[in-house]
C-alpha cells in the first residue's frame, strides 16, 4: 500500500439509521484513517456479534454477544458510529430529486483538495 497516497487521499463513508452491523465496522475504519470521516446521520447502533438463544417450546432469541468500542473506550452499540459531518436530507431536497449528504461529502472532497 502507498502510504503518502494514503494521507493525500480523502476516504469518506456516508451513513444514516440504514447503516448496520458490518457496515458500522467499515466506517469505523474509515474514520482511523489519516484524512477518513462519516457524513451523515445516526447509524443503527446494532454491531457486534450474534448469540442465539434457545427457548421454551422451539422459540430463540438473539442477543448482541459482544461490545464494540472506540479506542477511547465509548460505545457504539445502542448509540452509533460518530458522525465527524452531519448531513441529513431534506424534504425540500428529497422532492428536488437531490442527495444533500452527497453533496456535503462531494463538498468536503474540495475542501480537501
Amino acid at each position: 500500500m502507498n502510504r503518502s497516497l494514503c494521507r493525500l487521499a480523502t476516504c469518506l463513508a456516508l451513513v444514516d439509521g440504514s447503516t448496520i452491523s458490518q457496515a458500522e465496522y467499515t466506517a469505523i475504519t474509515v474514520q482511523s484513517l489519516p484524512n477518513g470521516c462519516t457524513v451523515g446521520s445516526m447509524t443503527m447502533g446494532a454491531d457486534g456479534d450474534i448469540s442465539i438463544i434457545p427457548l421454551p417450546g422451539g422459540y430463540q432469541t438473539v442477543i448482541s454477544g459482544l461490545g464494540v468500542y472506540y479506542p477511547d473506550g465509548s460505545e457504539t452499540q445502542r448509540y452509533g458510529v460518530r458522525i465527524d459531518y452531519p448531513a441529513t436530507p431534506t424534504l425540500e431536497g428529497v422532492l428536488a430529486g437531490r442527495d444533500e449528504v452527497l453533496e456535503r461529502a462531494l463538498q468536503l472532497c474540495r475542501e480537501r483538495q
